[in-house]
C-alpha cells in the first residue's frame, strides 16, 4: 500500500514538470513570435536587408554531393547528380551551381586532352650523325600480319638496315594471311616519301638491281627481341658470305632496351613520318575526320571486337556454342596461331581479351559520356554483327564507320583490301578528339603513340582485368 502511494506521488511530480517545461516553451515561442512582429513593424526595412545578406537556394540549383564513406548510397540519384562537381559552402555539402553550369564542366573535362608537361616531340638527330655508310649489301624484308604488325617491322628493319649497313629494298607486304589482302607497299604507303625521308639514314631503293640477282642470298629469321650487339656481329658477319640477305618476317622486335639514342629516334621519324599513307588514303581519311568533326567533337572506338582477333586470342566469353567453335575451327587452321594452347577462361580472368561492345558502352557511360556522344568506330566488322552492338547502341546511338561516313563510290577502291580499310580508320583515330581502344593490340599502341607524337591528344586505356574483377550487376 506504501509503495502504491509512493509510485502516485512520483507520478504526479512528473507531471507537474512535463506541464511546466511546455509552458515554457509555449511563453519563449510566443515571445520570439510577437518579437519579430513588433520588429517588422518598427523597423520595415530590417527584414529586407537580412534577406539580402543570406543565400537563397532554389531547389532545381541543388545537387547533394555524397562523402567518399557514402559514396555507397548512390543508388537513386541521377546522372547529374553521381557525376558533377561541386564545391562546399562552409560545411555544407550543397552546391550553388545549376545543373546546367555542372553539366557543361563536366563535358568539357570529358573531351580536354591531358597537359603536356612541356614534354616535345625529340626525333631529330643530334648534328654529329652521319649520313648511311659505304652498303654492304641488300636488306630484303617480307613483312607479316596486319597493317600496323607491319608497320612497327618496318621501322625495326629500317634500323637494322642503319646497324649493318645494308641497302634496304621496299619491302612486300603480307598478301597470305588472314585478310588476304593483295595490296603492295605503293597501295598503302607513299613510295616517293619513304625513299626521300629516310635519304640521311639508309639507302633505300625500289627492287632488287638485277645484278644482284645472280648473287648469293640467305634466308634469315633474326632472333626475336635481340639487342644491337647480335645485329652489328652476328648478321653482319653473314655479309662475309652472301649480297642480299632476306628477313623471313618483319616482326623481329628489336629489344627496346639499351638501344642508342639515334637508333631508336629512327625508329619515330619511320613510324610518324617516313611511313606515310599513300595519297588515295590520305585523301579520303582527310575527308572521313572532316565530316566527323562538323557535328562537333568525336570519340574513335578501336572495338577489337572482330573474328580474326578472338581466333587469335582465343576469347569465347559470351559467345554461343557454335561460334566458339568456328574462332577454334579458324585458330587450328592457322599455323603460327595454334602452336600456343590457350585456356579461354584463364585469359580473359588475366585481362588478355578484348572487352565486349557491352563492357566498352558501360565503361564510357561511367566516365559520364552522355547519350549524345557521336562514336566512330575504327574496326571491321563486329563479331556477331548489329545484335551484339545493341547493347552499346542502347547507350551511345550515334554510332559512325567508314562504311557510313563515305559514300558507296568514295570506298569502293579500298573493298578487299583490309590494310587499305584499317588505314583509314587510323587516321580518324589519330584525328580524334579521344581515342578508346578496347584491346591493347598493334592498332591501339601504335595510334597512343602517334597522338602523344602529335601533342598528347587524349587517350583512355580500360585496364581490362580491373574491370572484369570489380562485382557489379549490369542491366542491359
Amino acid at each position: 500500500m506504501q509503495r502504491q502511494v509512493q509510485c502516485r506521488r512520483m507520478s504526479s511530480g512528473r507531471w507537474r514538470r512535463e506541464a511546466l517545461i511546455r509552458l515554457l516553451w509555449a511563453t519563449g515561442y510566443l515571445t520570439i513570435t510577437f518579437g519579430t512582429l513588433l520588429s517588422t513593424l518598427l523597423f520595415p526595412d530590417l527584414l529586407q536587408t537580412l534577406r539580402s545578406k543570406t543565400p537563397s537556394i532554389a531547389l532545381n540549383d541543388v545537387t547533394i554531393v555524397l562523402s567518399k564513406e557514402n559514396m555507397g548510397q548512390t543508388r537513386g540519384l541521377s546522372w547529374k547528380q553521381e557525376q558533377l562537381p561541386h564545391r562546399l559552402l562552409g560545411s555544407s555539402a550543397v552546391t550553388l551551381e545549376s545543373e546546367e553550369e555542372e553539366e557543361d564542366s563536366l563535358l568539357e573535362k570529358l573531351w580536354t586532352p591531358p597537359a603536356d608537361r612541356s614534354f616535345v616531340p625529340c626525333v631529330k638527330p643530334e648534328p654529329t650523325y652521319s649520313g648511311p655508310g659505304p652498303s654492304q649489301g641488300y636488306l630484303m624484308v617480307s613483312s607479316n600480319g596486319g597493317l600496323n604488325q607491319m608497320r612497327a617491322g618496318i621501322c625495326d628493319m629500317v634500323a637494322i638496315a642503319r646497324l649493318i649497313n645494308a641497302t634496304l629494298v621496299i619491302p612486300e607486304l603480307d598478301q597470305a594471311s588472314f585478310w588476304q589482302d593483295s595490296s603492295n607497299f605503293s597501295d598503302v604507303f607513299d613510295v616517293d616519301y619513304f625513299v626521300k625521308a629516310l635519304s640521311n639514314d639508309v639507302t633505300v631503293v625500289r627492287k632488287l638491281p638485277t645484278s644482284m640477282k645472280s648473287e648469293p642470298k640467305v634466308m634469315k629469321a633474326f632472333r626475336s627481341w635481340s639487342n644491337v650487339k647480335y645485329y652489328e656481329e652476328e648478321i653482319s658477319r653473314l655479309w662475309q658470305n652472301y649480297k642480299v640477305i632476306k628477313a623471313a618476317k618483319s616482326d623481329s622486335r628489336l629489344a627496346n632496351n639499351h638501344l642508342p639514342s639515334e637508333i631508336q629516334k629512327l625508329r619515330c621519324r619511320v613510324h610518324y613520318d617516313a611511313l606515310r599513307f599513300a595519297p588515295h588514303i590520305e585523301a579520303l581519311g582527310k575527308v572521313l575526320v572532316a565530316r566527323m568533326r562538323s557535328a562537333g567533337p568525336y570519340i574513335a572506338l578501336h572495338l577489337r571486337y572482330e573474328k580474326d582477333m578472338l581466333a587469335f586470342t582465343g576469347c569465347t566469353y559470351g559467345l554461343s556454342s557454335e561460334e566458339a567453335e568456328e574462332l577454334t575451327v579458324i585458330r587450328e587452321n592457322t599455323p603460327h596461331w595454334r602452336i600456343k594452347k590457350i585456356n579461354a577462361t584463364e585469359q580473359r580472368r588475366k585481362g588478355f581479351c578484348p572487352l565486349t561492345p557491352t563492357e566498352v558502352g558501360v565503361f564510357l557511360k561511367s566516365l559520364g559520356y552522355p547519350e549524345s556522344t557521336r562514336v566512330y568506330i575504327a574496326a571491321g566488322e563486329i563479331y556477331g554483327g548489329h545484335e551484339r552492338m545493341a547493347s552499346f547502341l542502347s547507350r551511345f546511338p550515334h554510332v559512325m564507320s567508314k562504311e557510313s561516313v563515305a559514300t558507296a563510290e568514295e570506298l569502293a577502291p579500298f573493298l578487299n583490301h583490309s590494310s587499305q580499310m584499317a588505314a583509314l580508320d587510323y587516321i580518324v583515330s589519330v584525328e580524334s578528339d579521344v581515342f578508346v581502344p578496347s584491346y591493347s593490340g598493334n592498332m591501339a599502341r601504335a595510334v597512343e603513340g602517334h597522338r602523344r607524337f602529335l601533342g598528347h591528344r587524349k587517350t583512355i586505356t580500360p585496364d581490362r582485368s580491373a574491370l572484369l574483377h570489380i562485382k557489379q550487376c549490369i542491366v542491359d
